[in-house]
């Protein structure tokens, strides 16, 4: 066997490689040491938030809203209503999963209490003790509880209320809480007599404060007008003192004030009311030049089209700017809506509109030129096919968009 010797120069080598090696794996262990401390201090602190959790927020009792085993419950409510809005609540369930459940809920309790300064009081309370069984579909939602079918409730005293709700589903409980809040208050609406303005014409803006309380309201009308660039810069600040007013229950008044003149742009017009602690905001466009084509753009409406017989007609009528990169400032000479039966052929809806107005559309936006609601009804009394017209006249072309609805009987 024969052994070889090194040269200096090769010792100091092996050294400094060794040296690099014990080097690479002590650091090597270090971070296996700090990697073991870490992941168990993830595992203690994953631990106690469990706990915690589990002591602070019992299962089944985590806000408004839960999944269980692929079905969710949730309470459905408006954070804000507004006097003399109705309470529209309801207890809803939804099955997330690909397959059908049978659901068992019993032991059924809804309430809702007001908090006060010192304590709370039920407002409303509603039991349901026997057992309901349901086959819950996929993708299927289904009320459990619906208040405003069950105890309809409007006008109620103004404060911050809660809502619970605790029932049994295929034994397992639930628990769910939400809050709201009632208000009566005085609330100010603005709006400006034209769609947009040019650059040498003095804006109308109307101010209008309504009560929306069960009490007569005197306030203060003083405020300011604040007008910012799109990039939030304040061109322009105008004091506003209107004296004070009187107001009944959802009595409103409107009082206009004069703009100066502005050059050409798109602006954020603001009323500020320091006393209200409100400010109410509206786009405020203002142009150099008014087109009068009906050009890259196109008429929509927002209706049924099928409707049960004797059911009221209703529907939100549109226009559409097409342009993505570009705002419009249109000029419309007047529109007409008709609702035509076709089997025999007489015109069973026509309301024609003949007024100028200016109409302004965001860049790929839409702009609503009339709505039809419930009152006063247009009742459709007569089934078949009808023809639903729609049409905007310009000064120099019209467009028009219909739809074909049909009026029958619901199986």
């Amino acid at each position: 066997m024969k052994y070889h010797s090194k040269t200096p120069e090769e010792w100091e080598k092996y050294d400094e490689e060794k040296e690099k090696k014990d080097y690479i794996k002590k650091m090597h262990k270090r971070r296996q040491k700090i990697n073991n401390i870490l992941i168990i201090f993830i595992s203690i602190l994953a631990i106690s938030l469990i706990m915690i959790s589990k002591y602070y927020f019992p299962r089944y009792n985590l806000g408004f809203s839960i999944l269980l085993n692929g079905i969710s419950f949730s309470i459905m409510s408006e954070d804000n209503y507004t006097y003399p809005d109705a309470l529209n609540i309801n207890v809803n369930m939804f099955n997330t999963k690909s397959k059908p459940e049978d659901m068992k809920l019993d032991s059924f309790r809804f309430k809702i209490y007001k908090i006060t300064k010192s304590s709370s009081e039920v407002f409303y309370n509603f039991e349901y003790p026997k057992i309901i069984d349901y086959k819950l579909y996929p993708m299927e939602s289904k009320k459990i509880f619906d208040l405003k079918n069950i105890n309809p409730l409007s006008k109620i005293p103004n404060g911050k209320y809660i809502i619970e709700t605790a029932f049994n589903y295929n034994g397992r409980k639930i628990r769910l809480k939400k809050e709201f809040n009632y208000i009566h208050s005085i609330k100010y609406n603005i709006y400006l007599e034209k769609g947009f303005y040019t650059e040498n014409e003095r804006a109308k803006l109307y101010i209008e404060p309504k009560n929306y309380s069960a009490e007569i309201k005197s306030i203060n009308l003083i405020g300011d007008i604040e007008i910012y660039t799109k990039k939030r810069k304040l061109i322009k600040k105008i004091p506003i003192n209107l004296g004070y007013v009187t107001l009944k229950p959802l009595e409103k008044k409107e009082y206009s004030i004069i703009l100066p003149t502005i050059k050409k742009g798109t602006y954020e017009l603001y009323f500020v009311s320091k006393e209200l602690n409100q400010a109410v905001y509206i786009p405020f466009p203002v142009t150099d030049k008014v087109e009068r084509k009906l050009k890259n753009v196109n008429l929509s409406v927002d209706t049924y089209l099928f409707y049960p017989i004797n059911e009221t007609f209703k529907g939100a009528f549109y226009i559409n700017n097409l342009d993505f990169k570009k705002e419009r400032f249109l000029e419309i000479e007047g529109y007409t809506i008709r609702l035509i039966n076709i089997e025999n052929n007489t015109i069973f809806f026509n309301y024609e509109n003949k007024d100028k107005r200016r109409i302004y559309i965001s860049e790929g936006g839409k702009t609503l030129i009339n709505i039809i609601l419930p009152e006063p009804p247009v009742k459709l009394s007569i089934p078949g096919n009808y023809k639903l017209i729609f049409t905007v006249f310009a000064n120099e072309n019209s467009l028009e968009k219909d739809l074909d609805l049909y009026v029958g009987i619901s199986q």
